[in-house]
């Protein structure tokens, strides 16, 4: 027996202590409702178990942004409805003023209405916003720029991929374009006689030439009245035309104030071969003084438009730039629109002097004559930027990009809409059935953004779900597990404590022996 040290003490001693632990853990875990309360608990645990948390936190802001990304498709999708609603009423009033009942004025009380609904689908189209972002204006589209000054891309498909596509005009489109075949023999003092007085009719839109009219006056009825048409009519001195000098507003020509012994020259403001004018005149004498003798004869003057040449273009290797062998180029007026399988389509708009050809239009029974011009190959360089990327998931670039094509009047086409004639009004109503088209296409694309939306969203709450499920099972104090370790561990500290209580009494057993 010793008294210097007490072996069987702290034997005790050391297993209270264990005990005392293994309670103090039980008791944290039981009181936190955590199995992993610290890296001590489990090292590798724990890590893993960050790493959970962040992935789920991460998942439930993603729902947040999904339900925010729905937000803003469901808020384009009001607008493009009530343009919707607009571009069918568009289609009425084409409809009506198809109809040859109806006199001039009833055709221009049409148009001013059809006029408004163009302002309010492009200011419905400017406002939409959300968050102060703009979303049917083309703010949400695929960004592509051009090597040439005024092309406009109208469309590219979400298959096509970023890069630089080629395409080479070969002839600029023209106007309907009508020039007198001889100058105006009017001086700028005289007045229409009696027997000059008469009418010039525009498609069917006349304008009335009366007694007393000066040169000026006459000019002033034909310009409004070729105006109101959708087209402009001006005098010049030089027939030659130059687009690539000039600009595309007179077709190339140089507009002359002096109206006497210049050459009358009207033309439709559009370009394509749905472009045609009819010209005619009710009085011969009318029609010579004012250079436009043909406009006199039974058929009058009879002018139509032409399209855009194009043709993809090819590199230095004869490949197509761009574009695969499979795609195929159509025109429309100043519209190039590139189609490939899948139905891929690649559109835009040139402008009409993108090869600077020069057009011969003194043939006023057919289109213009194209003359020189220098073929021109334009790159258009699409990019991945300008669309909205919603972030759908935990991790980076787990997003899904919503492209939504501008909604515009002129992206429409409905832009230049004129009904003041029957055959403008006949040619509005194809132009608002293929408006209509456009629109329903790309509401059919906000519609499929909606519905992967929707499966995203529950992929999201079905993912969080699980990954809480085995957060749950890797950090959670099991109750029932814990609450028997922690019965067990009190029990052992209790004895612990008895038994280190009696070691501590045996060295005074030693005292029997000293007496």
């Amino acid at each position: 027996m010793r008294i210097g040290t007490n072996v069987a003490a702290i034997v005790a001693n050391n297993a209270l202590q264990k005990s005392q632990n293994n309670l103090s853990t039980s008791i944290e875990r039981l009181s936190s409702g955590y199995k992993i309360n610290g890296s001590k608990d489990d090292a590798a645990g724990c890590a893993i178990s960050e790493k959970m948390r962040a992935q789920i936190r991460g998942l439930s802001q993603a729902q947040n942004n999904t339900a925010d990304g729905v937000s803003v498709l469901n808020t384009a999708e009001g607008a493009i409805t009530e343009i919707q609603s607009m571009l069918t009423r568009l289609k009425e009033l084409s409809v009506q003023a198809a109809n040859d009942v109806n006199s001039d004025d009833e055709r221009e009380a049409i148009q001013k209405e059809i006029e408004q609904i163009n302002n309010e689908i492009d200011r419905i189209s400017d406002q939409t916003e959300f968050n102060t972002q703009s979303l049917i204006n083309g703010n949400l589209s695929r960004r592509v720029y051009s090597d040439l000054q005024g092309v406009n891309q109208l469309s590219v498909s979400d298959s096509y991929t970023a890069g630089v596509y080629g395409i080479t005009v070969t002839e600029d489109a023209r106007q309907a374009i009508a020039v007198g075949a001889g100058s105006i023999t009017m001086s700028s003092t005289a007045s229409i006689t009696e027997e000059q007085a008469g009418a010039i009719n525009i498609n069917g839109y006349k304008i009335s030439i009366s007694e007393g009219d000066t040169l000026d006056k006459v000019m002033g009825k034909i310009i409004d009245g070729v105006n109101i048409t959708g087209g402009s009519a001006f005098t010049v001195k030089d027939l030659n035309n130059d687009t690539a000098a000039n600009g595309t507003d007179y077709a190339g020509y140089v507009p002359t104030a002096d109206y006497a012994g210049s050459t009358l020259v009207i033309m439709t403001n559009q370009y394509g071969s749905d472009q045609k004018m009819n010209i005619t005149c009710d009085n011969a004498e009318l029609a010579d003084i004012l250079g436009i003798p043909q406009a006199a004869t039974q058929d009058g003057i009879y002018v139509e438009g032409s399209d855009v040449k194009a043709e993809i273009a090819t590199g230095d290797d004869g490949k197509r730039i761009g574009f695969a062998d499979s795609a195929i180029l159509s025109t429309k007026g100043t519209v190039i629109t590139v189609t490939d399988v899948n139905n891929k389509e690649f559109s835009m708009d040139v402008p009409g002097n993108a090869a600077g050809t020069v057009f011969d239009d003194s043939n006023n029974d057919g289109q213009s004559a194209a003359g020189a011009g220098t073929a021109r190959t334009i790159s258009q360089e699409v990019t991945d930027v300008g669309t909205m990327s919603i972030h759908v998931g935990a991790n980076q670039d787990q997003v899904i990009v919503i492209d939504i094509p501008a909604i515009t009047t002129y992206s429409l086409g409905t832009e230049h809409m004129n009904v003041m004639t029957q055959y403008t009004a006949s040619r509005a109503i194809s132009t608002v059935d293929e408006a209509i088209n456009k629109t329903n296409k790309i509401r059919s694309r906000i519609g499929a953004y909606e519905n992967r939306f929707d499966h995203t969203t529950n992929n999201l709450e079905v993912s969080s779900e699980n990954l809480t499920k085995s957060l749950s099972t890797m950090i959670d104090t099991d109750m029932s597990e814990e609450m028997t370790t922690y019965t067990s561990e009190t029990v052992l500290t209790q004895a612990a404590t008895s038994i280190l209580a009696q070691a501590n009494e045996r060295p005074s057993q030693v005292l029997q022996l000293l007496q």
